[in-house]
């Protein structure tokens, strides 16, 4: 499970579309883009899914090319392969200057398993050290399983039995994008972790 609270400023690269859920209730949809670029220089585009209340009229205002700020739920999912990223905004979605910065930035939870290289310990450039770890979180669409892979950082090291491969976490902390091998890596910077307790249905 990966759920984060994200504040985001981005241009629109799908215009909006009205659209009715489920239960009948009218909702506007459209495409944002936000440039990511890699400590060597390459770079991609994060493509946010975003979804809030609305009508026709919010929907003509929200056209490809606007710049705008949103307050929201970001959730992450995998499907055949692909990374989804969907927004729904909490409350309105704003229209902002051009000259306003991109930005994606809140806090993540997190719920899965360490990866099997387990937790590094490394040191900072001042000699401090802290930890580096790979974990993931897994999606089922029917009986297929898929993994989405979050990188941590932890600089107030955690000495515990379940800091090692194989073990389940819960963390929360703050939600980071970067480019990793031409490929959208994303990243968390931990506050807080603990060991997943089951309950006994799980």
């Amino acid at each position: 499970m990966i759920k984060s609270e994200v504040s985001v400023c981005a241009v629109i690269s799908r215009g909006a579309t009205v659209k009715e859920s489920k239960d009948g209730k009218s909702f506007v949809s459209f495409g944002c883009t936000i440039p990511l670029k890699g400590r060597d220089g390459d770079q991609r585009e994060l493509e946010l899914s975003v979804s809030c209340d609305g009508d026709k009229g919010l929907a003509s205002i929200l056209a490809r090319g606007k710049r705008v700020e949103i307050l929201g739920n970001l959730s992450i999912r995998k499907k055949d392969g692909k990374v989804y990223y969907n927004l729904r905004a909490d409350g309105g979605v704003d229209v902002v200057k051009s000259s306003e910065p991109d930005k994606i930035e809140g806090e993540m939870t997190f719920s899965g398993k360490i990866g099997k290289n387990g937790v590094d310990v490394k040191n900072d450039k001042k000699g401090k050290p802290f930890q580096a770890f790979s974990a993931f979180s897994t999606d089922k669409d029917g009986d297929k399983a898929e993994f989405i892979w979050v990188r941590f950082l932890n600089f107030t090291p955690v000495e515990a039995d379940f800091m090692r491969a194989g073990a389940y976490v819960d963390v929360k902390g703050d939600l980071q994008f970067s480019v990793y091998k031409s490929e959208i890596s994303i990243d968390c910077r931990v506050k807080e972790i603990a060991q997943t307790v089951f309950n006994n249905n799980q």
